[in-house]
């Protein structure tokens, strides 16, 4: 989960209860600084915390307000406000995995990955400060929906070698499949292929060859 290790105290009570919501889902968000801490490079944590992950969340909150300066060589007009940088990254870092992504920020937050048209996702512009916008039903059925693309294996974004796969070549999990369902496993891209140490990986149980 790509998200601050600080936010606003108006924001704590609804970013508990997603956490809580999460948990209830059986998902267990990683966040370096939060979960993981690092023993090397940030960026290089990061790789090695998103190779072991099924999905990607992104949760935009504000950081940096901006109410006078200039963008582009023209003066602001209206107050800006701006999620962490590493929301950039880590996003950047999933999409080219292939992995789903959820992207979620405060109404305020701007630029970058929240601005429309810019991933291959529907961006959820949500008041984050409300103690349970997770559980609004279109927000709920927005992180079932993500939880099931996670599960089946279903990137918004697809790499030309993922779509020059057909579905027979592709090798099927051996803790997965039965006699009634075959688990297709998917490819891992480099460099994550070589950190899982293989390039296939099971959706459903994270099995690797």
């Amino acid at each position: 989960m790509s998200r601050p290790t600080w936010v606003a105290p108006e924001f704590e009570s609804g970013l508990s209860t997603f956490l809580t919501q999460l948990d209830n889902l059986d998902l267990v968000p990683r966040t370096l600084g939060v979960s993981d801490y690092p023993s090397k490079a940030p960026l290089d944590e990061v790789i090695e915390i998103m190779a072991t992950c099924q999905g990607a969340i992104v949760l935009g909150y504000p950081q940096l307000e901006v109410e006078a300066g200039f963008l582009k060589g023209g003066e602001i007009n209206w107050p800006m406000s701006l999620g962490t940088e590493w929301n950039h990254l880590e996003a950047g870092l999933a999409y080219a995995a292939g992995l789903p992504l959820l992207v979620i920020h405060h109404t305020t937050v701007s630029r970058g990955i929240f601005d429309r048209g810019v991933l291959n996702a529907f961006l959820h512009s949500v008041d984050l400060s409300e103690p349970n916008w997770s559980m609004q039903e279109s927000m709920n059925g927005a992180i079932k929906r993500w939880k099931k693309a996670c599960i089946d294996g279903e990137s918004n974004y697809r790499t030309p070698n993922k779509q020059a796969v057909a579905k027979k070549d592709k090798p099927i999990c051996p803790n997965c499949s039965n006699n009634q369902k075959q688990m297709y496993m998917k490819p891992i891209p480099p460099p994550f292929s070589e950190l899982a140490g293989g390039e296939w990986e099971c959706p459903q149980c994270s099995y690797v060859e």
